[in-house]
């Protein structure tokens, strides 16, 4: 299925609304790389939107099994055709339809390929910009279907996604090389990352190591909200994501993964979580790979009632809300976690920022450890914090200069 000359193929993977057409196209430019959309290919064989030719399998599974085999095998007879060592195929994991989570069979024929490198690139994003794409592309009447008989609310897009990341683990036991990957990076880093992904090179580089930036949150958020500061503005969120920038220009060799790259524990004085979204309540990201981000999005708008959820029986229930924050705070966790074990190492920016320990970063650190994976902290002399009596796991720094020079930058 695979021809001698394919030697790479990364499939770019999310659910539906992080719009990874994007990726494609940024790979497309920046690397000349054939690319195909997998989903095209089974809306061409069944004669029909994507999202009925899933309901389809829930009457005749075998026979539609035989179309989906099809539809593979044309999708990889294109990129075989092309003649390129590399190329990028887009493909969900799961599909989401009747309140369903329907498991896609071509990752188990993809887990089939045999002799060929293959990458997964799981991309996420915030749930409430996710939403946001997914209406206004049926407001727009390019999905005119897509929440027939159904809805796609918080809850419902939190759990698909959590899915996908669960079958991207699972086709990690067959030899697949599976990444975690938030679509607010830089779109640097995005660059970055197809050509570890494409093993190409990308302005001289050849070999590029990842990074994961472990720094204060929570408490940095407190703090604002304190001061009456807009986060995204707040001088101490600000000097974060500046260290992130001049690693960025810094260390061309260095894939930089972010925890602020997804920022959804947005709440308010009484920590309750906001369903209207200003820029000025997250975290500040870069522009990224999808241009200017829509702000504010609320949740509670007219364009999700008539396109996706009720709106009153669900963002509108304070109870509700709090079953979304839960989603929120352990996809938190497992998503930092696993940025923290596909990365070479971890770098720690103050994590003793007010002179206090930071229970996220900290965590961070031992689990990095328990995995042999080397942690740099840079921790500024006026940052101070506590004298510890067991032994540290970090490799300690006092500048940002130090840590450039430790990382050969």
């Amino acid at each position: 299925m695979l021809s001698p000359s394919l030697r790479r193929l990364v499939v770019a993977t999310g659910v539906s609304g992080v719009e990874v057409s994007a990726v494609l196209d940024l790979a497309e430019r920046v690397f000349g790389v054939p690319t195909v959309k997998f989903e095209e290919f089974v809306e061409e064989e069944f004669r029909a939107p994507i999202y009925y030719a899933v309901e389809l399998l829930l009457t005749h599974y075998h026979n539609w099994l035989e179309k989906l085999k099809k539809a593979f095998q044309k999708a990889m007879n294109y990129l075989n055709d092309s003649g390129s060592e590399q190329a990028i195929m887009a493909m969900h994991l799961t599909y989401h339809r009747r309140r369903l989570i329907v498991p896609n069979p071509a990752l188990n024929m993809l887990m089939g390929l045999e002799g060929r490198e293959i990458h997964i690139i799981h991309y996420v994003d915030d749930y409430y910009h996710t939403l946001y794409r997914i209406a206004e592309r049926a407001r727009k009447g390019e999905t005119p279907g897509v929440a027939r008989a159904q809805i796609i609310d918080p809850v419902g897009i939190l759990y698909w996604r959590a899915a996908d990341h669960n079958f991207a683990t699972m086709a990690s036991a067959s030899g697949i090389h599976v990444w975690l990957f938030a679509n607010k990076h830089s779109k640097e880093m995005h660059t970055r990352m197809l050509a570890m992904v494409l093993g190409l090179e990308y302005h001289g580089v050849t070999r590029f190591r990842s990074a994961y930036v472990s720094h204060p949150i929570s408490k940095v958020k407190a703090k604002a909200r304190e001061e009456g500061v807009d986060l995204n503005s707040f001088r101490d969120a600000r000097d974060i994501e500046a260290f992130k920038e001049r690693l960025e220009r810094e260390c061309k060799s260095i894939i930089f993964f972010s925890p602020t790259a997804i920022d959804e524990l947005v709440v308010d004085e009484r920590g309750l979580l906001k369903t209207r979204i200003e820029r000025r309540d997250r975290w500040p990201h870069p522009e990224g790979i999808h241009g200017d981000y829509v702000y504010p999005v609320d949740l509670r708008d007219k364009l999700f009632d008539d396109y996706l959820y009720p709106v009153r029986d669900t963002v509108e229930n304070e109870g509700y809300m709090k079953v979304v924050a839960s989603l929120v705070e352990s996809q938190i966790e497992s998503r930092d976690l696993t940025y923290v074990s596909q990365a070479d190492m971890v770098i720690a920016y103050r994590p003793t920022m007010y002179k206090t320990i930071h229970s996220g970063v900290e965590t961070e650190i031992r689990v990095a450890a328990a995995q042999a994976t080397p942690v740099y902290a840079v921790i500024p002399p006026e940052d101070g914090g506590p004298e510890y009596t067991l032994f540290r796991f970090e490799y300690p720094l006092h500048s940002v200069d130090e840590l450039v020079k430790m990382l050969n930058c």
